[in-house]
C-alpha cells in the first residue's frame, strides 16, 4: 500500500510541478519562490522523480504489449499463452556450442561452477544462455513494435538534466590507468572531450566497485578522457575524513592516486597507523607527509568545499558521478559509462 501511495505522490509532485512552473511553492517571511526556482535548485531530485514516474509507465506499457502479443500467438496456435511463448523462443533463440564453451571456458574456475558434472555445467550454461536470450528475444519485438507504431508511450521520457560542473585546480585528474598518469596526454583537464568527475570515500564498497571500469576507461579513451575525483565522505564511515586527509596528504608529493589505490584495496583497515604504512609505500618523503597528515585543517576545508560542491549538484551518496554534467549514480556498470561517453564523442565530432 504504501509503494502505490508513494506511486501517487510522485505523479501528482511532478506534474503539478513541471505543469505550473511559474506558480508559487511557497512563501519565507512574505518572499514567494516559484516552482521554477524550487527546480532549478533541484533540478536532479526532480529529474530522478519524472524518471522514477516515466520508468513506471514504460515498464508497464512493455509489460501490456507482451501480454497482447502472447494472447494473439496463443489464438493464432490455439495453446496456451505459455506454450505459445515457449514455442516462440524455441523457433527464435538459438544457442550455439561455441557460445556454451565459451561460457563455460570463462567460469570454469569459479569453485562452485567446477563442482558441477560436465553435464550440469553445460545444462546450466544452456539455460542461462536460453534465458538471456529470451529477453533480448522480447526486447526486440518491443522495439519493433515501437518503430511500426504498435506501441505508443505518450507520457514525454524527461530530459536529463546537465550540470555546469567546471573543474579548478584543487581537482585531482588523471588521464590514463596507471598511478602516474597525472599529466596530459592529447588534453588537459580543460580541454578533453570528456571530463569525468567522481564523488566518493575511501569507506564506500561500491567506490572500490568502481576501479576495475575506470581504469578500463581510462585505457580504452586514453588521449580523450579526463578522470577527477572529490571526496564525499559519508557521515556513518568515520575513517572516510582521515583517509581522504591522507590521500590528500600523498597528492602533495605527486601521489594521490598511488594512495587512492592502496585506500580502496585495504578498505577494512583504515586507521591512523595503516595509513602510515600505506603512505610509505606510496609517497618519497614519510616525513612531510606525516607533518601533512598531523595538521589536517588545509585538507579538511578542500574536503568540505568538495561535499559543498557535491551537495549543490544533487549528490546525496557515493558513488557519484558527472560526465560532461551527465550524473549518474551507483557503481554502474561500464557498459553505461560507455554509452554516455559514446554519446558526448558523437556529440563532441557533430
Amino acid at each position: 500500500m504504501r509503494f502505490f501511495q508513494f506511486l501517487i505522490l510522485v505523479f501528482s509532485m511532478t506534474s503539478s510541478a513541471f505543469a505550473a512552473g511559474g506558480d508559487p511553492a511557497f512563501k519565507v517571511n512574505g518572499k514567494v519562490f516559484t516552482m521554477d526556482e524550487v527546480v532549478a535548485e533541484q533540478k536532479g531530485e526532480f529529474y530522478e522523480l519524472e524518471k522514477r514516474k516515466y520508468d513506471v509507465i514504460e515498464r508497464m506499457a512493455h509489460e501490456k504489449f507482451l501480454n497482447s502479443f502472447w494472447e494473439m500467438k496463443a489464438k493464432e496456435g490455439k495453446t496456451s499463452q505459455e506454450a505459445a511463448r515457449k514455442a516462440y523462443f524455441d523457433k527464435v533463440v538459438k544457442v550455439s556450442n561455441s557460445e556454451v564453451k565459451a561460457m563455460i571456458d570463462k567460469y570454469k574456475d569459479h569453485a562452485e561452477f567446477k563442482a558441477l558434472s560436465k553435464e550440469n555445467q553445460e545444462k546450466q550454461v544452456k539455460e542461462f544462455l536460453k534465458t538471456n536470450g529470451g529477453r533480448k528475444a522480447e526486447s526486440d519485438l518491443i522495439q519493433k513494435a515501437i518503430k511500426k507504431g504498435d506501441l505508443v508511450i505518450n507520457v514525454p521520457q524527461p530530459k536529463e538534466p546537465v550540470y555546469d560542473i567546471k573543474l579548478t585546480d584543487s581537482d585531482v585528474t588523471r588521464f590514463g590507468p596507471g598511478n602516474d598518469d597525472i599529466k596530459s596526454k592529447g588534453c588537459d583537464k580543460n580541454t578533453c572531450a570528456v571530463t569525468i568527475v567522481e564523488y566518493s570515500e575511501f569507506q564506500c564498497p561500491y567506490c572500490s566497485k568502481v576501479m576495475p571500469t575506470a581504469k578500463r576507461i581510462l585505457t580504452e579513451y586514453k588521449g580523450k578522457v579526463s578522470w577527477s575525483t572529490r571526496d564525499f565522505p559519508l557521515s556513518f564511515h568515520d575513517r572516510a575524513r582521515p583517509a581522504a586527509v591522507a590521500a590528500h596528504c600523498a597528492g602533495d608529493q605527486g601521489k594521490y592516486w598511488h594512495m587512492y589505490a592502496e585506500l580502496f584495496s585495504n578498505q577494512n583497515a583504515l586507521d591512523d597507523e595503516s595509513l602510515k604504512k600505506y603512505a610509505a609505500k606510496s609517497v618519497p618523503d614519510k616525513a612531510k607527509w606525516e607533518e601533512c597528515f598531523k595538521n589536517p585543517g588545509p585538507k579538511y576545508q578542500l574536503i568540505d568545499s568538495n561535499m559543498e560542491g557535491g551537495t549543490k549538484v544533487g549528490v546525496t551518496g557515493t558513488p557519484a558521478f558527472f560526465i560532461n554534467g551527465r550524473r549518474i549514480s551507483g557503481a554502474q556498470p561500464y557498459e553505461e559509462f560507455k554509452r554516455i561517453i559514446d554519446e558526448e564523442l558523437k556529440q563532441k565530432k557533430g
